[in-house]
């Protein structure tokens, strides 16, 4: 009787530690994933405003006038 105590004990402290890893597995995928859209997110960010910086400093009239070398009435 006292076999099936220990072997039933160590089952359950076997299924208690899976457990217990398994939750650390998930929250170190978790983690992993929140840093990598952080990471993606700020290199959006950063292009983004390298984007609108150069748009911003380009004029009206240097539109036009790239858009008329680029494409003509003919095209």
């Amino acid at each position: 009787m006292t076999k099936i105590y220990l072997y039933s004990a160590l089952a359950g402290l076997f299924l208690t530690v899976f457990l217990f890893g398994h939750s650390i597995g998930v929250a170190k995928c978790q983690q992993e994933f929140t840093t990598q859209s952080v990471a993606l997110s700020q290199e959006q960010n950063v292009k983004k405003e390298a984007i609108n910086a150069e748009i911003y400093r380009t004029g009206v009239r240097d539109i036009r006038r790239v858009l008329r070398e680029k494409y003509t009435i003919a095209d």
